[in-house]
């Protein structure tokens, strides 16, 4: 596959590491830290040393209860750094939007690869006409797809979108109950992969074009998020695309150890050669240091 100017090679074991570069100012992990253009630059650098094969840039934090802001501010954001970081670096560079104004200006300003956390389906479960998939395609660039249905992060809360889900997936009521059941979780994620792919291959993107990210972290539970790194096997044997795990210091890894944002680098850690293990080909991370520190102990072990 290439990316940008660089080949990566998609192949059983290889693993590469997206470094995120949150230009916000409320991200759950790190915003308001590389706002300004000395930082922002400072930590690409520092991220490209330890080892980062993708940059990935996000100009509006989609943690729980963000803030929304305009389009043209986040316009603004994200270009101004893909131009800076273009200007000074050799690297690939991702942009992590849902909108279609936002990507398309990323891409026009040299952006080399899309993340879309709706999967190209922001439209179908919000009520509105998406032209992501066909600004996509038309830029002719490989595109991270993330699972994302909607149904929230609370089970008890769930049914009011049952109903939403069955239409959209020509299912009956008693059909849809079942399949958003904490313990289907594994196939409601293959099934939605599997339809954002429908909607990208309609759209006349490649298949070497695609990968696939579960979605961990996103209108999941707690039990869901760790059904999702537990099937990343299943996953990988069922969808036959490159997987992209991103699960850097997110809440099922500080719920599951009870520990805050600043100290969940260890459960990241092991999430990182678990994705190894199961065949991932991306990890969206935080710390790439570490992340590629424990890529290498993975390799050494197993290419021994």
């Amino acid at each position: 596959m290439k990316i940008g100017n660089k080949e990566f090679d998609i192949t059983p074991g290889k693993l590469y590491i997206m470094g995120i570069l949150n230009v916000t100012p409320d991200s759950f992990s790190d915003g308001g830290k590389y706002l300004e253009e000395k930082e922002s630059l400072r930590h690409v650098e520092e991220m490209i040393n330890a080892g980062a094969d993708i940059i990935d840039i996000g100009g509006e934090s989609t943690r729980p209860g963000y803030q929304k802001i305009s389009e043209e501010e986040e316009i603004e954001r994200v270009c101004k750094s893909i131009e800076l970081i273009k200007g000074t670096f050799d690297i690939p560079i991702s942009v992590d939007t849902y909108k279609d104004r936002v990507m398309e200006a990323s891409l026009s300003a040299g952006a080399d690869m899309a993340n879309d956390i709706w999967g190209f389906r922001y439209g179908v479960f919000n009520d509105s006409v998406s032209h992501m998939a066909d600004i996509v395609s038309r830029y002719n660039v490989p595109v991270v797809l993330m699972h994302n249905d909607n149904l929230g992060r609370d089970i008890a809360s769930r049914e009011s979108r049952i109903r939403e889900y069955a239409s959209i997936n020509g299912l009956d009521l008693a059909e849809a109950e079942k399949e958003c059941s904490e313990e289907q979780i594994v196939y409601r994620v293959i099934r939605g992969l599997k339809d954002s792919v429908r909607i990208a291959l309609e759209s006349g993107m490649a298949e070497d074009k695609i990968i696939l990210d579960p979605g961990v972290g996103f209108a999941k539970t707690y039990r869901e998020n760790l059904l999702t790194i537990k099937g990343l096997d299943e996953m990988a044997e069922k969808l036959e695309y490159p997987l992209l795990l991103g699960t850097s210091r997110k809440s099922v890894i500080g719920e599951a150890l009870g520990l805050p944002v600043s100290d969940r680098e260890e459960g990241t850690l092991v999430t990182t050669v678990l994705a190894q293990k199961c065949g991932c080909s991306f990890v969206r991370v935080h710390d790439v240091e570490k992340n590629k520190r424990a890529i290498k102990m993975y390799e050494a072990i197993f290419n021994s």
